[in-house]
């Protein structure tokens, strides 16, 4: 950290020295990176300010229903939706813009796939000029989820594992080709995932998101990247960092005790990380239960679009 005589430090600005901050909101003051999840989406979607938004992707919807055949107008309206979203805040950050795949599709690799492919889509039609390699799709860390991540890797179209709990997951979004992962805030997982990677060449990067602290913010410092909700980045970046901040973060030195693991695969064996993944505490519990809650968000959205007359 800087000497006493230094002008005070923001936890902000020492978070940014050590990790990519990134902005979870849809909301129109973002900054870097955006992360938004079904939660955020419902939300702004639910908003009155955003009316405009919501009844133009339904009247979007209908026109482009026969397009995009095996999806329903409600759906499809919500996907329309939360790309707009998400892209009208693109003049405000220099990075990618994170949208959520529908979560009842976790295990349908076709489903998730033919998803990656049609937010390609509508982010050209709504805006021709933007960068597709900006675009990460949100996908649940399921063997089918994962499975589809894969195919999308293939066609260039970036992915995102999110409702990630155990390391069977952490190793198989690597192999998949995944940009990020966004593994549950847990010390161990999230230091044992990025020193994995590390180990063995993996370009995933591992981005620590759903805090419920700021001292457990400070304890992530030095992951690739974290996902920070507007108002704590606020509270962050009037607040000085304390003396000996560094220490806090579990990637301080050798303070995580971690060695060299051994490198795994999974991806040809669907049996082999099923009966992994089943068995590793109660990691398949959260995951499924994680996606519920996804899920639950996906109805009410599908739901509030449906009200609105066209």
């Amino acid at each position: 950290m800087a000497s006493q005589d230094a002008a005070p430090v923001s936890i902000l600005d020492y978070l940014r020295s050590k990790t990519s901050i990134d902005y979870d909101s849809l909301d129109l003051d973002g900054r870097k990176n955006l992360s938004s999840g079904l939660w955020e989406a419902y939300l702004q979607l639910s908003n009155p300010q955003n009316a405009v938004v919501v009844q133009e992707s339904v009247e979007l919807a209908h026109k482009l229903e026969r397009e995009f055949g095996g999806v329903s107008v409600n759906e499809l309206a919500v996907e329309i939706a939360m790309n707009k979203l998400a892209l009208r805040v693109i003049p405000l950050i220099s990075g990618s813009i994170h949208v959520m795949c529908n979560p009842l599709y976790a295990w349908d690799s076709e489903k998730v796939y033919e998803t990656g492919h049609r937010f390609h889509k509508i982010c050209r039609l709504l805006e021709p000029d933007f960068d597709l390699s900006r675009l990460v799709m949100k996908v649940p860390s399921t063997w089918h989820g994962l499975q589809a991540c894969k195919r999308l890797k293939t066609d260039n179209i970036k992915t995102l594992a999110t409702t990630l709990f155990t390391m069977e997951q952490v190793v198989l979004a690597g192999e998949v080709g995944c940009t990020y992962h966004d593994p549950a805030p847990i010390h161990a997982l999230v230091a044992q995932a990025q020193r994995y990677y590390k180990d063995h060449n993996v370009p995933t990067k591992v981005k620590a998101c759903a805090f419920m602290t700021t001292s457990e913010i400070i304890s992530f410092a030095g992951v690739d990247a974290m996902t920070i909700p507007a108002e704590t980045l606020q509270d962050l970046a009037s607040t000085h960092a304390p003396p000996g901040i560094e220490s806090q973060s579990v990637f301080a030195g050798d303070k995580n005790g971690l060695k060299r693991s051994e490198r795994l695969s999974f991806v040809d064996d669907g049996q082999k990380f099923l009966r992994a993944f089943a068995t590793n505490g109660r990691g398949k519990a959260k995951t499924e239960d994680a996606i519920a809650v996804f899920c639950g968000f996906q109805v009410e959205a599908e739901a509030l679009v449906a009200s609105v007359q066209v």
